[in-house]
């Protein structure tokens, strides 16, 4: 029984000490359900492996078309491109085409009557295409595959002007062009990686399915892969 009452007596006396207290902070220092430090002049990267600004860039590609019914059509090309800033810069591409007939054209062929044949001796394929473009670069990132070594790389936008060159097997021609894209360069080394292109072209060029022989709109999708190296900055 005292053993009872004295440990009674030692709980009341902690309970009196141990009285709870109110504790009240500043509204601004409470957490929220999304918290961001506040920066007084935020970065959203604070290193870039390989900056571009100021910067020449040459690069090689090959690739393929993927909207021709009747050529597949493989470019051999090259570009030089100069950032003004990290977000902006031109460039200039040039590409010449190896071109050859698809299955579709025999297919087809064999399956119209006499004196319907579609005249594909006149039918063009792509010969060259030069382009000025401007690049809109907004996004520069990292990742990391392996989580042994991060990757830096960017996704820019396309908008160019130029000139695409068709010839067929009775004659050559060329249209102006119109291009809309998106690439993204992946970075191995400070000057040195990869670049994956992806653009539809707009240009005219003769239809030969039509009744009547003529030029009409035409829109291809060239895919694209290449290495770049960037020149030190000016």
């Amino acid at each position: 029984m005292k053993l009872i009452l004295a440990v009674v007596f030692a709980m009341n006396i902690i309970s009196i000490v141990a009285r709870s207290e109110v504790i009240e902070f500043p509204e601004e220092e409470l957490a929220r359900e999304s918290v961001t430090p506040i920066f007084d002049q935020p970065e959203a990267v604070k290193k870039r492996l390989s900056p571009m600004k100021s910067r020449f860039e040459l690069g090689g590609f090959s690739g393929a078309t993927l909207n021709d019914p009747w050529f597949n059509s493989y470019p051999l090309g090259v570009t030089l491109n100069y950032h003004f800033s990290e977000m902006h810069g031109i460039g200039l591409l040039g590409a010449y085409f190896i071109s050859g007939r698809t299955n579709y054209v025999g297919q087809l062929q064999s399956t119209v009557s006499a004196g319907n044949e579609i005249p594909f001796e006149r039918a063009p394929a792509p010969k060259f295409l030069g382009l000025l473009e401007y690049e809109f670069t907004p996004y520069y990132g990292k990742i990391s595959i392996t989580k042994q070594r991060v990757m830096n790389l960017t996704i820019a936008g396309l908008a160019g002007v130029g000139l695409m060159g068709v010839a067929s097997n009775v004659q050559s021609d060329s249209s102006v062009s119109f291009s809309l894209g998106l690439s993204q360069r992946f970075f191995f080394t400070r000057n040195f990686g990869i670049k994956a292109d992806i653009r539809t072209l707009f240009y005219q060029q003769e239809d030969v399915v039509l009744r009547t022989v003529q030029k009409t709109n035409f829109v291809n999708v060239l895919l694209t892969v290449g290495a770049v190296y960037f020149l030190p900055s000016l």
